[in-house]
């Protein structure tokens, strides 16, 4: 028998795009980003992945982990942080 929140976290998945995937798991990866970390490394403009963290916050599957002043672009982001308990 499945949990609620596994049916739930898996629910979510058949919604997840691909170009929302790659943000997801870039997240992942790096443990907390600022959008501009997401889109160096995937070597994509910051304003096509901006769009995709929205939408994964959207589906609760991102978070806001901090505010902090970024070390290459010197203004203050929000970094972002995978929600426990809805890993993908």
């Amino acid at each position: 028998m499945y949990q609620q929140t596994s049916i739930l976290a898996y629910r979510k998945l058949e919604n997840i795009g691909q170009k929302q995937l790659r943000c997801y798991d870039t997240i992942k990866s790096l443990g907390k980003a600022a959008n501009y970390d997401i889109a160096m490394r995937l070597g994509q403009p910051i304003n096509t992945v901006t769009p995709r963290v929205k939408e994964l916050r959207e589906m609760g599957l991102v978070q806001e982990a901090y505010k902090d002043r970024h070390p290459i672009t010197h203004r203050t982001v929000i970094y972002w942080e995978i929600v426990q308990g809805k890993e993908v």
